[in-house]
C-alpha cells in the first residue's frame, strides 16, 4: 500500500481526512463522542489548520 503522504494529488482531501482523524482521535475522552461532520465549524476550523502544520512536517 502506498504512502496517501507521498502519493496524493489532492492535498485538501487529505488535510481533511488528517483532520477527521486527529478528531476521532481525542472523542475517545468523551463519554458520547460528537462525530466530525457534526464538530462545527469553528472546531472543524482549528482541527484543519493542525492537520496543515502536521502534513507539512511529515513532507519535511
Amino acid at each position: 500500500m502506498a504512502c496517501r503522504l507521498c502519493t496524493t494529488n489532492n492535498r485538501e482531501a487529505l488535510v481533511e481526512r488528517v483532520a477527521e482523524k486527529m478528531w476521532d482521535s481525542r472523542m475517545g475522552e468523551f463519554e458520547v463522542a460528537t462525530p466530525w461532520d457534526q464538530a462545527g465549524a469553528t472546531w472543524q476550523s482549528k482541527f484543519r489548520e493542525m492537520a496543515v502544520v502536521a502534513v507539512m512536517a511529515l513532507e519535511r
